[in-house]
C-alpha cells in the first residue's frame, strides 16, 4: 500500500512538472522573429547596398488572430548634425507571395516608413506565418553626406487573447559617402536656421524670404557650376501639393561669377544658379534668396520639400547634399469693410421731403487663404433714424450688390431689394479664393419726411461654408 501510495504521489509529481513545462512552452509561444538577408541584427545602408530584406516568422498557437505594427523608435539622424534627418528617404515595400496565410498589407512598391502603421494580419486561425520587407534609402545621392543612426520596431500584438504583445527593435545605420563635392563647396541654411524657412507671416516681410549661404571652400583650376532641383514635390501635412512656380529664387550678392539674381521659379529638373568665371575664379561666399512668388494664394498650412545641391567641375557631377525645406503659411481668414466716406457707419445727410433717390457705397474685401468656400452676410443693427428717433419706414431703404474689379464669386443681390434685418450678400467660388464686392444703399426719401441727417449700423460677418 505505501509503495502504492509513493507510485500515485510521483505519478501526480511528473503530471506537475509535465504541466509546467506545457505551460512554460504554451506562454513562448507567441513570439516574432527575424532573420537579414545577409545576416546580422542591424538594418545597415552603404554605397554597396541602399537596399536590405528581412523576413520575419511568427510563433503562435493561442488560436487567436493577431497584427503586427511597424514603428519608429528614432528617426535617422545625423551623428554630426542632428538637424539633419532622412524622412522621406527611407522607405520599405512588402514581398508579395513571402506570406502564406495572412495579410501582408504592405504594396510591392516603395513606400515611406511610418510610425504605427499596420504591416500584417494573420488570418482568422491566427496561423504562424513568415513574410519578407525589403527596406531601402531611396535617392541616396540626394542625401547630405554623414552617418545616420536610428531605430525601428515591430510590434507582434494578439486579437482576442490575453498574450502580452511581443516588440523586437532593429537598429538602423546608414552612411551616405562624400564624393568630394562638399570639400571644395558647402551649402547650409542661414546662421542660426536648421533648415530653409518661409514664414510669410510676418507683415513686414511677406514673401518670407529666407536665405542658404553658399562657402567656396578650394580653388579651381577650371570653370564650375553649382546647380539645384527640386527632387520631390513641395507638399503639406494634409497632402495638398504646391506648385513649384509658386516657390522664387535668386542670388543677390553675387559680384565675380554670374548668378541668377532675378526671382526665378524653382524646378524638378537640374538649373544651373550659379557659374564661376573660366579660370575658375568665383564669389567666396553668396546667398540664395528664398520667397513665395503670391504668398496670398498660398492654402494655410506647413508644407515640407527638400532642395538638392549640384556640383559640375571638369566634366564631373557630385552631390552637395540637400536642405531641408518647409513653408508655414499661416491661416488668413478677415474682412474689411470701407464705405465711400471711410466711415463706420452708412449716413445720408441732409435729407428733404420728396428729395431724389440718395446712394451710399460700401466696398467689401475678403481675405482667405483656407482654400475652403466662405460666405458674407449683414445684419441691421438699427434701423435709418435721426438723432431726434425718428426713422424711415424699411421700404424705403434698399441695396443691391456689384462686382469690383473681377469678382469671382457670386453676388446674391443682383437687382435692388430692401434692406432687411439679415442679408445673405456673397458666397466666394468653390476654391474660396480671396475676393471683393459693393454694395450700394439707395434712400428714397418718402414725402412725410422731416429733414436732417439719418444713419443706420451695420455689422457684416464672415463665416466658412
Amino acid at each position: 500500500m505505501a509503495i502504492q501510495k509513493s507510485l500515485k504521489s510521483l505519478v501526480i509529481s511528473l503530471a506537475l512538472v509535465v504541466s509546467g513545462i506545457f505551460c512554460h512552452q504554451a506562454q513562448a509561444a507567441f513570439d516574432l522573429s527575424y532573420m537579414l538577408d545577409e545576416g546580422g541584427s542591424r538594418l545597415e545602408f552603404d554605397r554597396t547596398n541602399f537596399s536590405r530584406a528581412i523576413t520575419f516568422t511568427t510563433l503562435n498557437d493561442t488560436g487567436s488572430r493577431y497584427e503586427i505594427r511597424q514603428r519608429i523608435e528614432s528617426s535617422l539622424r545625423s551623428r554630426d548634425n542632428p538637424s539633419v534627418t532622412i524622412k522621406d528617404g527611407f522607405v520599405v515595400r512588402g514581398f508579395r507571395g513571402s506570406n502564406k496565410y495572412g495579410d501582408l498589407r504592405l504594396p510591392t512598391g516603395d513606400t515611406i516608413v511610418r510610425n504605427d502603421e499596420l504591416i500584417y494580419v494573420s488570418n482568422p486561425a491566427g496561423a504562424a506565418d513568415s513574410f519578407t520587407l525589403v527596406y531601402a534609402i531611396a535617392n541616396a545621392q540626394e542625401l547630405a553626406p554623414g552617418y545616420y543612426t536610428g531605430r525601428i520596431s515591430l510590434v507582434l500584438n494578439p486579437i482576442g487573447s490575453s498574450q502580452m504583445p511581443v516588440t523586437k527593435v532593429i537598429e538602423v545605420y546608414v552612411t551616405i559617402p562624400n564624393d568630394g563635392g562638399s570639400l571644395s563647396v558647402s551649402v547650409a541654411p542661414a546662421e542660426g536656421a536648421s533648415a530653409i524657412i518661409i514664414n510669410p507671416a510676418d507683415e513686414n516681410d511677406l514673401r518670407g524670404a529666407a536665405n542658404a549661404v553658399v562657402t567656396i571652400n578650394s580653388s579651381f583650376n577650371g570653370p564650375f557650376k553649382i546647380m539645384q532641383m527640386l527632387p520631390g514635390p513641395i507638399q503639406s501635412q494634409d497632402g495638398k501639393l504646391l506648385d513649384n512656380n509658386s516657390l522664387l529664387f535668386n542670388i543677390p550678392d553675387a559680384k565675380t561669377g554670374v548668378a541668377v539674381n532675378q526671382p526665378t521659379a524653382l524646378s524638378s529638373n537640374i538649373q544651373t544658379i550659379y557659374s564661376s568665371r573660366p579660370d575658375g575664379s568665383a564669389d567666396k561666399v553668396f546667398s540664395i534668396a528664398y520667397s513665395l512668388a503670391d504668398p496670398l494664394s498660398l492654402v494655410a498650412g506647413i508644407y515640407h520639400s527638400r532642395i538638392q545641391y549640384l556640383l559640375e567641375s571638369s566634366g564631373k557631377q557630385v552631390n552637395l547634399g540637400a536642405l531641408d525645406l518647409e513653408i508655414r503659411q499661416e491661416r488668413i481668414f478677415e474682412i474689411s469693410i470701407s464705405p465711400q466716406d471711410q466711415r463706420y457707419s452708412i449716413d445720408f445727410a441732409n435729407l428733404k421731403p420728396s428729395e431724389g433717390p440718395r446712394t451710399n457705397e460700401v466696398l467689401i474685401e475678403v481675405k482667405s487663404n483656407l482654400g475652403r468656400p466662405y460666405q458674407v452676410t449683414q445684419n441691421v443693427v438699427s434701423e435709418l433714424a435721426n438723432a431726434s428717433g425718428d426713422k424711415i419706414p424699411a421700404q424705403y431703404f434698399s441695396l443691391q450688390t456689384l462686382a469690383e474689379n473681377n469678382t469671382k464669386g457670386n453676388l446674391k443681390v443682383a437687382s435692388k431689394i430692401p434692406v432687411e434685418k439679415n442679408n445673405l450678400l456673397f458666397v466666394s467660388d468653390l476654391f474660396g479664393a480671396p475676393d471683393k464686392f459693393k454694395v450700394i444703399y439707395e434712400l428714397t426719401c418718402p414725402v412725410d419726411l422731416k429733414a436732417g441727417n439719418y444713419s443706420s449700423r451695420i455689422t457684416y460677418t464672415l463665416t466658412e461654408i
